[in-house]
């Protein structure tokens, strides 16, 4: 058993420098460009917030209150639409015995977990060294959130990558039903500010929670949130429950190349 986790560890990291190496080896500036977007994201809200006269959103500066809803969201959103592919891109190497469809897919979501991780410390430092200001909460918790988000997404990413193996048209499909949760994830707004009557349906979304909890463990002013972490850890196991079921179900198709069209 050792040796086959050793086996597989090994893999993962190999695949893991391949993708790493695939992601930024075209652009000279590859990795600055790896927080282009997200940094460009918070500029523009700051831009249009701070037009509108607001100088914080539930007790934090509105540039820290919005790069702590991107970042997470936008792991998840890339995750999620760049594995309808990573399957089926990989699969030459599934010839190679030592190689599983689902080592392919725990490479990509590692590195854009790092990516968008490290983007993260990034502008919130550079936010902070600006002057935006904020007291640290609770480490653990934001690691414990950090752990759903990562089994959340996975879950749902083993699910697209058997969906974008076997269907192409998913990868046209997936992107537009994941784009709405852009405006529904808590990434503008505070759960607090959404009416009651709407706020309760919108909380079965658990990205919503990710957000709210993300800043409760981040921000010691964040004082008021209706995130839920037993309900997003029972979210995280049943999507990577799921997914690893749809994965195991499929994975001797996916194993070979003649079935993938």
């Amino acid at each position: 058993m050792s040796h086959a986790w050793k086996t597989q560890k090994n893999v993962v990291f190999a695949l893991y420098i391949r993708e790493l190496k695939a992601r930024f080896s075209h652009f000279r500036l590859g990795y600055i460009w790896a927080i282009a977007e997200p940094l460009a994201m918070v500029a523009l809200l700051s831009i249009i917030r701070m037009a509108l006269g607001k100088k914080d959103i539930a007790g934090i500066s509105y540039p820290l209150f919005f790069a702590t809803g991107i970042i997470p969201y936008y792991f998840f959103q890339t995750s999620v639409t760049q594995l309808l592919s990573v399957i089926e891109s990989n699969m030459p190497l599934m010839n190679y015995r030592i190689v599983k469809p689902i080592d392919p897919v725990i490479a990509k979501i590692i590195l854009e977990f790092l990516i968008y991780m490290g983007t993260g410390v990034l502008i919130v430092g550079g936010l902070v060294f600006l002057g935006f200001g904020f007291t640290w909460n609770n480490t653990l918790g934001l690691i414990l959130v950090m752990a759903c988000l990562i089994s959340f997404t996975l879950g749902i990413g083993l699910i697209t990558s058997v969906i974008g193996a076997f269907l192409h048209e998913s990868k046209k499909i997936v992107p537009i039903i994941i784009r709405p949760f852009f405006f529904i994830s808590g990434i503008f707004f505070p759960a607090t500010m959404i009416p009651t009557i709407y706020r309760d349906k919108l909380l079965w979304n658990p990205l919503l929670h990710v957000s709210e909890l993300t800043r409760r463990c981040i921000f010691e002013e964040f004082t008021v949130s209706h995130g839920n972490i037993m309900y997003l850890f029972f979210c995280s196991i049943t999507s990577l429950g799921l997914g690893l079921c749809v994965y195991r179900v499929s994975r001797l198709k996916l194993s070979t190349s003649g079935n993938i069209r």
